[in-house]
């Protein structure tokens, strides 16, 4: 009985000590030398930060999105190829496979909630692709390729389509590509026995105001709601999504000050863990701005983050929703806040690690 209870003992500290810290990957917009995806710790007492392991693989992996059961990794990489990688014990990335991007600059990557399909969108080339997925997580050839065309007011950012993100809806019926070159949100339908995806009948696309330039987006898990972050404008628009996939607005807000004039563009958005909240990143003003997600979908301000941040091309949240790790490419380092999950409130914890050019986060 007594070994026993050692036995235990020594379990629930090992359990304690895994729940004190979480692992996350980084992905880089560098090339050459630095040009790989970091495996960091948080360590979610302190919120400091280590760098346990870099890989090697591939060129410039930007973007980079785990699988639902976080067995495979994906990076879309800055020689025009998405890549999946196997992710073992401790997080450690074994390379897999790659596929041609089927266009050029492929800037984001997700995957469908099955498991079954990664998706990723070229900016430069103003399309975007679906791949099947086996088992292993390795990817098949491209079973879909959409090209975009058109463009927008704003010639010297909009001279032709510019896809930015890629994302399917939580239950898997459609996924959504953000265009800014024409202002556009394309609405797909995705047929989960044959994979095929085509156009949603209901709704092609839906369109933002001209000139604002939709870059990214994030659909609530009750998959009710999409939040559609305007790059050019610094604007969000909260949309309600019927049962047929189809996109409405509810309302658009600002994501800074109106008496700022400098220079800025929106980046990323992301939602909390519990849905509660919504937050966005900017540039040039260089903040993270957070709203609260009200019963109708619409927003609510909850307050700004600035100390710190520099050009925080992404950020994300541990899974527990009590920290958020930002990426400065200005300074080529990370910024840790603490993240009050009932209000919603941001408080300054830690100037990170030194990393180049961190534009991606992904948590185990």
């Amino acid at each position: 009985m007594k070994y026993l209870l050692i036995l235990l003992a020594v379990a629930m500290g090992t359990l304690s000590h895994a729940q004190d810290k979480a692992r996350f990957y980084v992905g880089t917009g560098a090339r050459g030398e630095g040009s790989s995806i970091t495996l960091c710790e948080l360590n979610l007492t302190s919120g400091a930060v280590t760098v346990i392991d870099t890989f090697n693989s591939v060129v410039g992996p930007g973007y980079v999105v785990l699988s639902p059961d976080k067995k495979n990794l994906y990076s879309v990489n800055q020689d025009n190829t998405i890549a999946a990688f196997a992710v073992g014990e401790g997080g450690k990335l074994t390379f897999l496979n790659s596929q041609p991007a089927e266009g050029q600059n492929p800037c984001h990557v997700s995957v469908h909630p099955s498991g079954r399909m990664a998706f990723l969108a070229n900016y430069g080339g103003g399309s975007w692709a679906g791949y099947p997925l086996v088992k292993t997580g390795r990817l098949h050839d491209a079973s879909a390729k959409y090209q975009f065309s058109g463009s927008g007011p704003d010639k010297s950012r909009q001279e032709k389509p510019h896809a930015h993100c890629v994302v399917p809806s939580p239950d898997g019926k459609y996924v959504y590509v953000s265009d800014l070159g024409t202002d556009r949100l394309m609405n797909y339908q995705i047929d989960k026995k044959s994979g095929q995806v085509v156009p949603n009948p209901a709704q092609a696309y839906f369109s933002t105001k001209p000139g604002a330039g939709p870059r990214h987006l994030a659909i609530h898990s009750s998959g009710k709601y999409l939040y559609l972050l305007n790059e050019m404008h610094t604007t969000l628009t909260a949309c309600a999504i019927d049962s047929k996939g189809v996109v409405s607005e509810l309302e658009t807000v600002p994501t800074i000050p109106a008496d700022f004039k400098e220079k800025n563009t929106s980046a990323a958005v992301r939602i909390h863990p519990n849905g509660k909240f919504v937050y966005v990143s900017n540039r040039g003003y260089n903040s993270i701005h957070g709203f609260e997600i009200l019963k109708d979908g619409k927003l609510k301000n909850v307050g700004e983050v600035q100390k710190e941040i520099g050009t925080p091309r992404d950020f994300n949240f541990d899974p527990s929703g009590k920290f958020m790790v930002v990426g400065n490419q200005k300074t080529n380092d990370l910024v840790v806040y603490r993240v009050d999950p009932d209000t919603g409130k941001m408080t300054f914890l830690s100037k990170g690690i030194a990393l180049k050019d961190p534009i991606c986060f992904q948590f185990l």
